[in-house]
């Protein structure tokens, strides 16, 4: 009997680290409510990072904004990793998506400094609130690139880095020469950002590259100490997102693309967290929800998710 019980635990971890769980940051609506205007929602995810996670073998869980830290501790016990996703949002809003992530970040920097891998990713807004979490303020600058996909101009020492180092050589031509990075920003970071702001010891910068007034802004950056990772570019929607005509689909475009979430997701199975047991684990898995097609409004999603507090109620991970 016991012989058996080991077995099927054993059999469980081992699915855990096979295809990781990781959790999405949901944030506030105010980019959606369009879509929607006879209804109130109180958080979304776009559906095009729960498929981008997918597309590498990753199961996903929303988290709720607007929560103790208690809630955020059980997130990070029981998933493998984290996707801060881009958007628009304020960081210092109380009960929403800055604060949330936060809270997040300091208890992966706890995680890890336990000897407990939990990785970290940050796209568009998700590597700008890296930095907020990372520092406690919001150290963004204006910065104006939107509809419009570029190469990557990397640092010297990219190859050493954590990120770009054991990728493959097709990967990194696409990434020099092809405009195959998709940009939606007005707001970044720069290199004097990071130093002004005492970050630059904490931080690698990867890439930059310059918006439309020539301002040079980090495109990609890591962590020295941690398995955190920010893009300012949006890998995702070349493959999932075709609202706007500038997104590139080609195939060097879905081909770098699928690096990037192949690499974090594989990040993501050197984590050992996972839950108490299966029920908790299904009930809280993004399955329970029904994405909306947004495609008709002309807006930036094909698909989202929409939640209410009553989500949050029902599923507290206790």
């Amino acid at each position: 009997m016991f012989r058996w019980v080991l077995c099927l635990s054993l059999i469980y971890v081992n699915r855990a680290l096979d295809a990781p769980i990781i959790g999405i940051l949901s944030q506030e609506t105010y980019l959606v409510d369009k879509y929607f205007p006879e209804e109130k929602h109180d958080s979304y995810i776009a559906a095009s990072y729960v498929k981008y996670l997918e597309s590498a073998g990753a199961r996903v869980i929303p988290v709720w904004i607007g929560q103790h830290e208690d809630y955020y501790r059980r997130v990070v016990n029981y998933t493998n990793g984290m996707l801060f996703p881009g958007g628009g949002t304020y960081f210092n809003e109380s009960g929403g998506y800055g604060e949330a992530a936060r809270i997040i970040y300091t208890l992966a920097v706890e995680a890890n400094a336990r000897e407990r891998y939990y990785p970290l990713w940050g796209t568009c807004l998700g590597l700008q609130v890296l930095a907020f979490a990372a520092v406690g303020e919001d150290v963004r600058v204006d910065c104006s690139l939107k509809n419009q996909a570029i190469p990557l101009d990397f640092e010297p020492d990219y190859p050493n880095s954590k990120l770009f180092k054991v990728a493959p050589d097709d990967v990194v031509h696409f990434l020099k020469e092809y405009n195959v990075t998709f940009n939606y920003h007005q707001y970044c970071l720069t290199k004097e950002v990071l130093e002004e702001h005492g970050l630059a010891s904490d931080w690698r910068v990867l890439s930059t590259n310059k918006d439309a007034t020539g301002l040079e802004f980090i495109s990609s950056m890591e962590s020295r100490n941690y398995p955190f990772y920010g893009v300012q570019f949006h890998p995702e929607k070349n493959q999932f997102e075709f609202g706007k005509k500038q997104i590139p689909h080609d195939n060097e475009a879905v081909t770098i693309s699928q690096y990037f979430s192949d690499y974090f997701v594989d990040e993501c199975r050197k984590s050992t967290g996972s839950f108490p047991n299966e029920e908790m684990q299904r009930q809280a898995f993004i399955y329970n929800y029904s994405p909306r097609y947004t495609g008709l409004t002309n807006g930036s999603y094909e698909q989202i998710y929409v939640f209410d507090k009553e989500d949050f109620e029902k599923v507290q991970l206790v």
